[in-house]
């Protein structure tokens, strides 16, 4: 179950890092961030400020994106689901991300 789990899409779209977060069903936030490192950082330091239990969905369209998924998945009490974006013609979405990560598995 994900009632007590943030729940988090990260998708790299251009020169960006989407994220949506969603909680009890809801989206709560949503943002962006430079991609490249200092995006990255940014992007780590949001998810540290959560201090719940998070799962992650996270659009692999590249190495980049899975570099991304490898350093925002390292904490412990983070699930993190790497979503193919050759699973499908569209490009995936954050908020379609975070839905897919409160989908329990």
């Amino acid at each position: 179950m994900t009632e007590d789990k943030v729940c988090i899409g990260i998708a790299l779209v251009g020169a960006d890092i989407q994220v949506a977060t969603r909680a009890s069903g809801c989206e709560i936030a949503h943002g962006r961030f430079p991609a490249g490192p200092l995006g990255t950082a940014a992007l780590l330091s949001y998810l540290a400020d959560w201090q719940t239990p998070m799962r992650l969905a996270v659009a692999t369209a590249g190495a980049a994106a899975l570099g991304l998924a490898l350093a925002v998945g390292a904490p412990h009490g983070r699930e993190v689901f790497l979503v193919s974006a050759q699973t499908t013609q569209t490009v995936y979405a954050a908020s379609d991300l975070a839905r897919y990560a409160e989908r329990a598995i």
